[in-house]
């Protein structure tokens, strides 16, 4: 469906893009992804930009980057009177850098925008099993964390070629609440080649009783570029079909729903009333100031990928030029859509008032003319989303199909982002998908 309805040309970069970025934040509050592109190995389904790093120098040199790029930004935003509300580091793996690492890129934040000195990361359990580790983190500003569990399941773990132990981590989950971190979520992944839907529920009965506020529970993507998709290729290995995928969907939303977890997004699970991970409504919805190699931003009226070469990030950061490969504008009209999109298919919510908050302007002006409105009309009719006097929210029924809208998306555009520009640093033009 996403390469039906969703075309979108990337072209090089040039100074008018700066210029581009700079006049397209119209909004005051906005939000910083850091992208940390370093593992010490690759998981064989993992579709983001990432590259196997041992060498500890390699990894400092990269934070100097990550500085140099913020305070680039600092110069070319310095007018706008921005504030920073939230500060997001995913990759990879971010629990490669240390606590004195992450205080330097906040303190560098705080050098060039008003902001806060807080950080949250995505984390390997395995990089958490040593107690003083944790407590460095959180000395220097870590606050949130999303730990990378994936499955309580030793067979699932080897299928996912995950180097971590189920002990390393519940360790990880006792060191992170031992140590002050209050807001600990915890990723989970099903459709895992060969996972059955015993397999999925006995995974989530395990991951209800640990100490933890979040659990976020993904479908495994398999993109063409992983280094497992040639094991599907030859048809060593399979996943689950579509029917046990969507006894897989609701499955989640009863058990995790029946044990004192509030559904807040689609794959999201809250134990805290109001708060989740946010990730994906920033990447969505924006306003996004994307720093590092192979980090995505969105401006809200311009979207843009930086280059996704270790080498060629640091030269252009170390030369002053902001590292951006490739760009494109985007309209209010899209926008509009891509908000509609997020708060029903992932917030699993849509309210008017939000709506009018964000874009000036009342939904049904703004959708209710469009083409969308007929994509919504059907989804009505199926009774996939119900209206309701504030708004419009996704109902049970339509819970699966915003799975497979979400699936189709994330495969076809961000993923298909990541390949291409994986495949050279300053590519001349990029189509998606």
């Amino acid at each position: 469906m996403a390469k039906k309805v969703f075309k979108a040309v990337f072209k090089k970069a040039d100074s008018s893009t700066f210029e581009t970025i700079q006049r397209t934040l119209k909004e005051k509050e906005l939000a910083v992804y850091i992208h940390i592109p370093f593992c010490r190995s690759i998981c064989l389904y993992c579709p983001y930009v990432r590259y196997v790093v041992h060498d500890p120098k390699v990894i400092s040199k990269y934070v100097d980057a990550l500085e140099a790029e913020i305070r680039l930004y600092g110069n070319l935003l310095r007018d706008l009177d921005l504030s920073i509300v939230d500060i997001h580091a995913g990759g990879g793996t971010p629990s490669l850098l240390s606590g004195e690492q992450f205080e330097r890129i906040l303190s560098t934040l705080a050098e060039c925008f008003e902001t806060k000195s807080e950080i949250a990361i995505e984390a390997n359990p395995e990089d958490l099993t040593d107690e003083s580790r944790v407590f460095d983190l959180v000395d220097h500003g870590v606050t949130e964390v999303s730990l990378g569990v994936q499955s309580f399941n030793p067979q699932m773990l080897r299928r996912l070629g995950r180097r971590h132990s189920v002990e390393d981590s519940i360790r990880s989950i006792e060191n992170l609440r031992q140590a002050g971190v209050n807001r600990i979520n915890i990723d989970m992944m099903y459709m895992i080649p060969g996972q059955s839907i015993d397999d999925w529920e006995r995974d989530l009965e395990i991951a209800v009783e640990q100490d933890v506020d979040e659990i976020t529970c993904y479908p495994t993507l398999i993109t063409e570029y992983c280094p497992g998709y040639r094991l599907v290729k030859k048809r060593k290995i399979s996943q689950p079909n579509k029917r046990t995928f969507k006894k897989m969907v609701y499955a989640t939303e009863d058990l995790l729903s029946s044990r004192g977890f509030e559904p807040v997004e689609i794959y999201g699970y809250s134990r805290k009333h109001g708060w989740k991970y946010v990730t994906v409504n920033y990447e969505m919805e924006g306003p996004l100031l994307g720093i590092g190699c192979g980090a995505m931003g969105f401006t809200g009226g311009c979207e843009y990928v930086n280059t996704c070469s270790v080498s060629e990030y640091i030269r252009s950061t170390f030369n002053e030029k902001i590292p951006v490969a490739g760009a494109r504008l985007v309209s209010s009209k899209e926008r509009a859509i891509r908000y509609t999109v997020c708060r029903l298919f992932v917030c699993r919510d849509l309210k008017f008032e939000d709506f009018r908050l964000k874009f000036k302007e009342d939904f049904r002006n703004v959708i209710g003319r469009s083409s969308f409105s007929g994509f919504l009309t059907l989804l009505r009719l199926l009774r996939y989303i119900q209206g309701y006097p504030k708004g419009i929210r996704l109902t049970r029924k339509g819970l699966f199909t915003a799975h497979l809208v979400c699936w189709a998306f994330v495969s076809n555009v961000p993923c298909r982002i990541c390949e291409e520009y994986m495949k050279t640093a300053w590519p001349t033009e990029v189509t998606i998908p």
